[in-house]
């Protein structure tokens, strides 16, 4: 068959064009990403998955995020937001008790109460109070649940929901008064000197099985007592509440104060002082240091 020259010429030209176009759409092919799945390195060395557009974490990646949460101290600091939460809602809790008990104090003897009284967690505060002439008493106690203060529930209430006996006396005269508080200068008194810390000596002495570690701050007399068998428990609990006074600050007697601590299991740790011919004492405590707690307290 034969073809005229124009006629072969199209046919050529025809060719080149569809060959060209065959190429483009194969180089257009090559260079274009997979819309289905392409995977990459990332900055941390962990794969990443592109999937129609949308990017996933593998597992390993999950995994040390979840590790990084554990470790973000945005956690702890949750933690310790709860817990000041905790704390201010108990002390609101203290506070209105100690209001409702100044309120229902109808006596002429002046009023300072403590502020603070140390409770076991999800414990309550609350309170009798008792009244005469020339003296009141206050019993605090925790319960399980709000008790209203005076609420006739605790006479019944068991010895061990007992937290502290508050009581103000008015003596008849200062001499009087001075005689509930027996104040000593233990440098006068003697005995073995004790370094207790903060620059402050205590004198140790020990008599019929006991043993006593004391020591003045200002016009404070301090005593610790434990029995002759177990020495260094005194000389601990002495240690303790030099550095709790330390950081701590003791109402100022007028014109002086004392205070009883006991190393050994006892209700008898006691804090007095006095404002002239009135005497302040805090009784009936089991812990030493929750005596020097609830006397810091005062307001």
């Amino acid at each position: 068959m034969k073809y005229s020259k124009q006629i072969l010429s199209c046919m050529l030209a025809v060719g080149l064009l569809s060959a060209c176009s065959a190429n483009t759409t194969k180089n257009v092919e090559n260079n274009t990403d997979n819309p289905i799945e392409k995977h990459e390195q990332t900055d941390q060395g962990k794969a990443k998955v592109e999937t129609n557009g949308e990017t996933t974490n593998t597992e390993t990646e999950q995994t040390v995020d979840e590790q990084a949460t554990a470790d973000d101290p945005s956690t702890d600091q949750t933690t310790n937001s709860n817990d000041n939460n905790q704390t201010e809602k108990n002390a609101n809790d203290q506070a209105k008790i100690i209001k409702s008990i100044k309120k229902q104090l109808k006596t002429k003897l002046p009023v300072s109460l403590p502020s603070q009284l140390p409770l076991k967690d999800g414990k309550y505060l609350t309170a009798t109070t008792k009244i005469e002439k020339n003296k009141y008493t206050i019993v605090f106690y925790e319960s399980d649940k709000e008790v209203p203060v005076n609420d006739s529930s605790l006479k019944k209430a068991p010895k061990n929901s007992m937290i502290a006996k508050y009581k103000v006396v008015k003596y008849s005269s200062l001499e009087k008064a001075n005689e509930q508080i027996s104040f000593e200068d233990f440098s006068k008194v003697g005995g073995q000197k004790m370094n207790l810390g903060h620059n402050i000596i205590g004198y140790q002495d020990a008599g019929a099985g006991a043993l006593w570690t004391s020591w003045n701050e200002g016009r404070w007399a301090i005593a610790t007592h434990t029995r002759t068998t177990k020495p260094e428990l005194g000389l601990e609990l002495a240690k303790q509440a030099v550095d709790y006074l330390e950081k701590n600050t003791l109402p100022i007697p007028k014109p002086n104060g004392s205070i009883r601590l006991d190393a050994i299991k006892s209700t008898e740790n006691n804090v007095k002082w006095q404002n002239k011919n009135i005497v302040y004492s805090i009784e009936k405590v089991k812990d030493p240091i929750d005596a020097l707690k609830i006397a810091t307290s005062m307001e």
